[in-house]
C-alpha cells in the first residue's frame, strides 16, 4: 500500500476548501483517507494553511509521499524545511537554531554594489558570449 500526502476538496460549487490527508494511492480524491492532517483555504487573503508537522512528519518518515500541491503548502509553511534537516540527521533540539541561521541566509539581500557587479558580470558574459558565435560564424564562411 503506497500512502500519499494530498489535498480532499471540500466546500460548496466555486467556493473550494480542502482538507490535507494521508490516504491510500488508490482512493479517489474525496474518498476515504486515512487521517486528516491539516488544512487549506484559498479563498482568504491570505490563504489560510494549518499544517500538524508532527502527523506530517510521522506519516513521512512511514514513507508518505506528498502530492505536488501539498508539496507546495509544506514549503511555504517551512515544513518541508524542517522535514529536510530531520531527513539530514539534525538533532530535534538544533532543529530550530538551524532553521533560523538558513531563514537569515536566504532573506539576507545583496549590497547596492554587489548587486551591480552581478550585473556587469552577466552583461559582460553575453557581449563575450555575442563576440565568440560571431567569429566562430565568420571562420566558417570564410
Amino acid at each position: 500500500m503506497s500512502v500519499k500526502i494530498r489535498l480532499k476538496r471540500m466546500g460548496t460549487k466555486k467556493r473550494p476548501f480542502y482538507r490535507i490527508v494521508a490516504t491510500d494511492s488508490r482512493n479517489r480524491r474525496d474518498g476515504r483517507f486515512i487521517e486528516e492532517l491539516g488544512y487549506y483555504d484559498p479563498l482568504t487573503s491570505p490563504p489560510n494553511i494549518k499544517v500538524e508537522e508532527e502527523l506530517i512528519m510521522k506519516w513521512m518518515s512511514n514513507g508518505a509521499i506528498p502530492s505536488e500541491n501539498v508539496e507546495g503548502l509544506l514549503r511555504r509553511t517551512g515544513t518541508l524545511k524542517k522535514w529536510v534537516l530531520v531527513k539530514q540527521g539534525v538533532p530535534a533540539d538544533q532543529i530550530d537554531a538551524k532553521l533560523a541561521t538558513m531563514k537569515d541566509a536566504e532573506t539576507k539581500g545583496l549590497s547596492h554594489d554587489e548587486r551591480r557587479a552581478k550585473f556587469k558580470r552577466k552583461k559582460t558574459s553575453k557581449k563575450v558570449a555575442a563576440k565568440a558565435k560571431a567569429d566562430s560564424a565568420a571562420a566558417e564562411s570564410a
